[in-house]
């Protein structure tokens, strides 16, 4: 944009200084005019200083222009009679007829043109200089906006604290007072939101466990063959309905920043002891080969309930969606800036374009037999944000066919 703006100024700077010069020899041919005297004697040569090449046709010389009696007094443009050079001619009326002072056309335009360019060489010589400075400038303003973009891209998803306004421009000082207003709005909404969640599974938890209790005493007494089997039927809703609370519950923590964060330090490989100990009766149930592939351990520091509740996610769902006879790994790899924690199967697998809506809550794939409630990987995913990493959803580099999942944990947040 500058670029532009800087050639139209040096255009309109060669065109206002040309038609300058241009008229500052018109006003110098007027003033050699009224300078010029019926008695003065000349052949036509230049007078001046030289340089301004003006001539003076007295009455009694050889004409270099003719002078039309219809001209009147004044200037004008005329031809010269022996060739086709023009001239710009000043006539004054004497005593002893018609003078005339004049200049070749060809010389006051070039004479213009030089100082037209005397005038925008200057401009297009500090153009660059111009150009730096104000990319200096501009750059040098613009870095504590730069600052905070930065900081924007590397929050955590729930992080919905006011930006910082030090040493932000004026300009823009009202724009990030909005963007902290918004998301002050915003935060008290979410935070609403998942109080409402959380005190509503808290709430039902008392009645659903009573109601299982009763539905437990009437599974234990003597009833007929059809009452038996809505009594299994309602036990089994009961159990969806008590884990969709639960499920409700972990999503309310793990996205909850008032719950303040208890850390332990401990080893991945007794988290991993505790979900196989948990998930091994429907494992063996279903004749899997379920176990952790890597050896030795690693110490975290980090909450043991939210890192269990990471892993049992990935082998829960692996151990669900796996076939009969299947096989499931557990295991860790450090990853340089991240420690990644994952789980592989080799199951069916998830469909690459079904991969990014599986993180959202309450989603479940189409076709699958198995009874869910779509919060688990929504919950795993908001954990490993909470420890500044991600999930990870790709085909099983160890089997032929099957899923990968891993959860990226940034090992700074683990210390």
């Amino acid at each position: 944009m500058f670029f532009p703006l800087a050639m139209a100024a040096g255009v309109f700077s060669y065109y206002d200084t040309f038609h300058e010069a241009e008229e500052l020899q018109d006003d110098l041919l007027r003033q050699t005019a009224l300078y010029v005297g019926p008695d003065y004697r000349s052949d036509a040569s230049p007078v001046g200083d030289g340089d301004t090449r003006i001539l003076v046709q007295m009455p009694d010389r050889k004409p270099i222009v003719s002078l039309p009696p219809y001209l009147k007094d004044g200037l004008h443009t005329l031809r010269a009679d022996d060739d086709d050079d023009y001239y710009r001619v000043y006539i004054r009326t004497t005593e002893r007829g018609r003078i005339a002072v004049m200049q070749e056309s060809e010389y006051r335009e070039d004479l213009a043109a030089a100082a037209a360019w005397q005038s925008v060489l200057p401009l297009s010589a500090a153009l660059p200089l111009m150009i730096l400075l104000t990319v200096w400038i501009t750059h040098k303003a613009m870095r504590p906006v730069r600052k905070l973009s930065q900081s924007l891209e590397q929050r955590r998803i729930n992080d919905l604290s006011a930006l910082s306004v030090d040493n932000i421009p004026s300009e823009i000082r009202g724009f990030v007072t909005a963007i902290n207003l918004l998301l002050k709005r915003a935060d008290e909404d979410i935070r609403h939101r998942q109080r409402f969640v959380a005190d509503a599974a808290h709430e039902l938890r008392t009645p659903m466990t009573a109601l299982s209790l009763q539905a437990e005493r009437l599974n234990n007494m003597s009833l007929p063959p059809e009452a038996a089997r809505q009594s299994a039927v309602l036990q089994q809703s009961i159990r969806r309905n008590k884990h969709l609370l639960e499920q409700l519950l972990a999503l309310a923590r793990s996205q909850s920043d008032e719950t303040p964060l208890t850390k332990t330090t401990f080893g991945l490989q007794s988290r991993f002891r505790q979900v196989l100990q948990e998930l091994m009766p429907l494992a063996l149930e279903k004749r899997q080969d379920i176990g952790v592939a890597v050896g030795g351990d690693v110490e975290v520091s980090a909450d043991e309930t939210e890192i269990y509740t990471l892993i049992k996610t990935f082998a829960d769902n692996a151990v669900r969606y796996t076939p009969p006879e299947g096989r499931i790994d557990l295991g860790f790899t450090d990853e340089g800036k991240y420690l990644a924690v994952w789980v592989e199967d080799n199951g069916n697998g998830i469909p690459e374009s079904e991969r990014a809506r599986v993180l959202d809550p309450f989603y479940r794939i189409l076709g699958t037999e198995q009874q869910g409630t779509g919060l688990g990987l929504s919950i795993a995913d908001t954990l490993a944000k909470k420890y500044g990493g991600h999930l990870e959803l790709s085909d099983s580099r160890r089997f032929g066919h099957g899923l990968l999942i891993r959860a990226l944990l940034d090992k700074e947040t683990l210390k």
